[in-house]
């Protein structure tokens, strides 16, 4: 008997027609399945089962009350891993809408993990790997196909809506990146310009990193300089009140009130030198402050320009890899936006023999 051939348009691929009532259709697609009925060729039923081999599963035929009797035949071109396990195979079965349109018969088949073969080793034509869909009827048979194919193609356009929800993010991304990176080389460009001056002045003959060393050195200094200060001008107020105690008590025709107010004019001009070398000192420590914080406020912002520009850099590449690949889709891409190419655009149905 010559195999007979039969044309349908999958109505599997491609759209979202929905309706209001009923589960979601599959989409149509303009490429046309044909489905060839090949009477004389019965393939066998064997599937990985739960045992194993030298540390290896092992094909056979599976104890299961419910048993098939037509298998729909796929040749699919080797562009994707997810086309070599029967697990991902069966979950896109399961995705697609069209498995509500399985018989129960068929439906109990598929809880047993028995309905799906893909063969380890790709078949002449080279890269296409072989996939076995097990059924309980032909029609059913036919379902399992287009179930695979709709759930592929729902597969994938999850996939493709991913990419473009990430490259919408990484697109954002940059716009913020930019953005904060025109502020901050803003902020830098004013810093550097006020900090170049002061650092002539102050340490024009060392290092950056020096003249940070330098500054840090100098404020420890004057710090200790300004608490020594601060002793020695309480000791010399406290000398001032108690000069100013006794001048009190004492007539001022006496000459111990006459030697009072030389004790006292005496420690008043200690008191305005110590006073003298405090400002001082504060000065050159906030001098001294003023470099160290524009340092650090210019290395900061050097710093986070660097990041920025690495950020702006990353995000950019990404986005132009992930354009790319969503215009232009390669196979064994990171994208898994291809759809499966079915060879000749034929799934062939064969009998089954199950023992």
């Amino acid at each position: 008997m010559e195999a007979a051939v039969i044309s349908i348009v999958l109505p599997a691929l491609f759209t979202t027609a929905l309706s209001a009532t009923t589960v979601s259709e599959p989409n149509n697609t303009d490429s046309e399945i044909k489905f060839v009925i090949d009477s004389n060729t019965p393939v066998k039923w064997s599937v990985f089962v739960n045992r194993l081999y030298q540390g290896r599963q092992v094909r056979g035929t599976p104890s299961s009350p419910i048993k098939p009797t037509y298998a729909a035949r796929i040749r699919i071109r080797d562009d994707d891993a997810r086309f070599h396990s029967e697990k991902e195979v069966l979950d896109r079965i399961n995705d697609s809408p069209i498995a509500k349109k399985f018989s129960k018969s068929q439906q109990e088949f598929l809880k047993t993990g028995f309905a799906v073969r893909v063969n380890a080793d790709p078949e002449d034509p080279y890269h296409y790997y072989v996939t076995c869909l097990f059924a309980v009827s032909e029609d059913d048979a036919k379902l399992m196909a287009r179930a695979y194919l709709d759930g592929e193609k729902r597969f994938i356009d999850h996939c493709i809506s991913v990419y473009k929800r990430d490259l919408s993010e990484k697109q954002e991304k940059l716009r913020l990146a930019e953005k904060e990176l025109s502020e901050k080389e803003t902020k830098l460009k004013a810093c550097e310009e006020e900090y170049k001056p002061v650092k002539d002045n102050m340490h024009r003959f060392s290092s950056e990193e020096e003249a940070s060393k330098l500054a840090k050195e100098t404020i420890l200094e004057m710090d200790k300089a300004l608490d020594m200060l601060e002793i020695e001008l309480a000791g010399i107020r406290e000398k001032l009140n108690a000069i100013e105690k006794y001048r009190n008590k004492t007539p001022s025709h006496d000459t111990i009130r006459v030697k009072l107010d030389e004790m006292f004019i005496e420690q008043m001009v200690e008191l305005s030198g110590l006073e003298a070398r405090r400002l001082t000192t504060e000065r050159l420590r906030a001098r001294q402050q003023r470099f160290l914080g524009l340092f650090n406020e210019r290395d900061d912002l050097q710093r986070e320009v660097t990041n920025l520009r690495n950020t702006v850099k990353e995000n950019q590449r990404s986005i132009d890899s992930l354009t790319e690949s969503l215009a232009h889709p390669k196979p064994n891409q990171m994208l898994r936006v291809l759809p499966p190419k079915v060879y000749q655009n034929t799934v062939t149905i064969y009998p089954v023999v199950t023992n």
